[in-house]
């Protein structure tokens, strides 16, 4: 098959075409091509993600997230049943813009190296773009109990199935093991989330050839992510 078809037949599997949550008439929610703020909803997200990241999950008092969304207490339960709801709510809008964005970033490469390369490139743009998106949804859904947890998990694992549809497309000369992916997928994360705790979310796309290294190299393979 080729590297066109195979992109073809990823864009299609649902390992990352959806965030793996659903809404509560039991269907996925949309991908964003960009993160919604024009309506009041969008204003709470948005609101959340900055107050959150301004003071962590547990001391975030609904009053603060009004605050900074300009919006109502009634207007917030409308849309939301708690804080909670309201914050995974954000946490599903950052994964489905990156999500969007890694594979849109994937299927702009010729190679598969230059397929991850793009995803890992346009995931570190969108987070470092989304300063305080990106603390709530690598930081602080650590502190948001187990629903958020239990979200996390799931998005750990589908970030770990792009990694394993790579490796089956890798040229090494000894098969990695089947593994791999998580190794990949947690030593990613501790790289960015060590970045956005230390103030520095804007310079995540400094961190794009470090994790071509590191993946490759977990791989087993020599792979140079454009022209080699």
């Amino acid at each position: 098959m080729s590297y066109r078809k195979r992109c073809r037949s990823f864009e299609r599997a649902p390992h990352m075409g959806s965030t793996g949550t659903t809404h509560a008439d039991g269907s996925d929610p949309p991908g964003a091509a960009a993160l919604e703020r024009r309506t009041q909803r969008g204003r709470l997200l948005d609101g959340m993600a900055q107050t959150v990241a301004r003071r962590g999950y547990a001391a975030t008092p609904v009053a603060e997230v009004l605050k900074a969304a300009g919006v109502s207490r009634r207007t917030f339960y409308e849309q939301f049943a708690d804080k909670e709801d309201c914050f995974l709510a954000a946490y599903d809008a950052i994964v489905a813009l990156c999500t969007e964005r890694l594979v849109t970033g994937y299927h702009a490469g010729d190679r598969w190296e230059d397929g991850i390369a793009g995803a890992y490139d346009a995931l570190l743009r969108t987070l470092a773009a989304e300063p305080s998106f990106a603390h709530l949804g690598v930081v602080e859904v650590l502190a948001a109990g187990p629903r958020a947890l239990a979200r996390r998990e799931r998005t750990l694992r589908r970030f770990a199935r792009f990694i394993d549809f790579t490796r089956e497309r890798a040229d090494a000369a000894v098969p990695p093991p089947p593994l791999v992916g998580q190794a990949i997928v947690g030593g990613i994360h501790e790289l960015v989330y060590a970045q956005i705790v230390r103030g520095e979310t804007a310079a995540l796309p400094r961190l794009t050839s470090e994790l071509l290294h590191y993946t490759f190299m977990l791989l087993g393979v020599r792979a140079a992510p454009a022209g080699g």
